[in-house]
């Protein structure tokens, strides 16, 4: 008699395991409505912040770039946009542009013939040094000191140089010019 009730706990034991096990899983299924809308929100974003160039400039009365026949493809790397108006390095405004000229005030020892640009220094060594932190512990990502200039196709040859020399003070040595390929 003492294994028919053996048999009769084990029996129910295994029950008990059963249903806990049961619930278990019950508690544990995914509600699929509710990750298709995770999922959706997830390909809506990328969607939107996906872009097929690395250097996307939309051109304006402000921004127009010059024509090129270029063959090079764009690769990733700081930019620099300067339009009529402003000058701004990776989509961020710097300083202000009037009449193709920086105002002195924001130069290097405020003198109009200086050609250091000091907001855009300081911004450039931001992003060298944010670079360079990056290359510490991603060899791959190593700081090249590669900038991709946007600039207007009537700015002037001394406001260019004046960028240029910022971006130079500021260990920039390979400069790249964003241009509009023409068509063919």
């Amino acid at each position: 008699m003492s294994s028919a009730v053996e048999e009769k706990r084990k029996h129910q034991k295994a029950q008990k395991k059963a249903d806990r096990d049961a619930a278990l899983a019950k508690k544990a299924e995914l509600n699929m409505t509710s990750l298709m809308d995770i999922f959706v929100n997830v390909l809506i974003y990328l969607l939107m912040n996906y872009s097929t160039s690395p250097v996307d400039v939309p051109q304006s009365k402000e921004h127009t770039l010059p024509q090129s026949s270029t063959k090079l493809d764009v690769k990733h790397t700081t930019t620099i946009a300067v339009t009529k108006k402003i000058i701004m390095v990776n989509r961020k405004k710097v300083c202000d542009v009037v009449k193709n000229t920086v105002d002195p005030s924001l130069k290097k020892d405020k003198q109009a013939s200086s050609y250091l640009i000091t907001p855009l220094f300081k911004e450039l060594k931001e992003d060298v040094k944010k670079q360079k932190k990056i290359a510490k512990y991603n060899p791959e990502a190593a700081f090249k000191g590669e900038v991709t200039i946007v600039a207007d196709q009537d700015m002037s040859f001394r406001l260019l140089s004046e960028v240029m020399y910022t971006a130079g003070q500021a260990e920039f040595s390979k400069f790249k010019f964003a241009v509009v390929k023409k068509g063919g």
